[in-house]
């Protein structure tokens, strides 16, 4: 599926056109975040970690904007670029942003966004480079499956209703609840993302990747348990990542795709 409402010759015209709409569907997840913290209605955990669960999913989504060319991957990665000079910029102070500063700091610090924060919009470079899904590829939906909805559902339900009892490494602990939180978040949103994309890309077959995504939530589950504070973004994405070229060599016959699209 690919979509060029202006016509071939225009292709790369509209898939500027594409990510400008990227662009302002992010922002506005930001803006509305900030509003709710300011509010007082939201704690601050729950707004960093909202844009945390839907940013990804959103980008993602409007891949479908694009004309599917060569050269539209390139054009959409300008869409998380931005966000990464942007975090730069603020957690360096060259940049003043109270939106992105109360939606994704948990004490209201700048620098924080030099962190998780900043990982997070390089991993969406990462994946738009490389799993951008002309050819047909859910490796990026998977991805952000566990990244976002299972690695941000985690946090939420694990810190409401986790309890005292916990496992994993010091500073860095999880809670039963937590886990089971982001086993199910990344199935459930890998799910869904790849419903999306099945809808327009018959290539991508949700039935044969069922056993698929199920491992790689669990392998990323276990992951995220184990991973040190600060850097949970790259290890689940390196554990996604290393369990589809897994996929792709042993067993293509559920996973028919090769480990890039290009």
């Amino acid at each position: 599926m690919v979509f060029n409402p202006l016509g071939e010759n225009l292709a790369v015209l509209w898939d500027f056109i594409a990510a400008i709409i990227s662009i302002i569907c992010v922002f506005a997840l930001v803006q509305i975040n900030a509003l709710l913290q300011k509010s007082d209605k939201v704690s601050t955990i729950i707004t960093r970690k909202l844009v945390h669960i839907f940013a990804g999913p959103i980008f993602v989504v409007t891949w479908l904007l694009f004309s599917g060319n060569t050269f539209s991957r390139f054009i959409a990665m300008i869409v998380p670029i931005l966000f990464v000079l942007q975090f730069v910029a603020i957690g360096t102070g060259k940049m003043k942003n109270e939106s992105f500063v109360a939606s994704m700091s948990r004490t209201g610090d700048p620098k924080e966004l030099l962190g998780g924060t900043l990982y997070y919009a390089i991993i969406m470079v990462i994946i738009t480079i490389f799993w951008f899904f002309f050819p047909a590829n859910p490796t990026s939906m998977i991805l952000i499956g566990c990244l976002s909805g299972g690695d941000g559902l985690a946090d939420i339900i694990g810190r409401k209703y986790g309890g005292d009892k916990k496992f994993g490494i010091k500073e860095s602990e999880k809670t039963l609840i937590g886990s089971l939180a982001m086993f199910f978040g990344s199935f459930f949103v890998s799910i869904i993302l790849i419903l999306i994309f099945s809808l327009g890309v018959p290539e991508i077959n949700i039935f044969t990747l069922i056993i698929p995504i199920s491992a790689i939530s669990l392998v990323a589950t276990i992951v995220e348990a184990l991973s040190p504070k600060g850097i949970d973004n790259w290890t689940i994405s390196i554990a996604v990542i290393l369990m589809a070229l897994l996929f792709s060599l042993v067993a293509p016959e559920i996973w028919p795709y090769n480990f890039v699209s290009f």
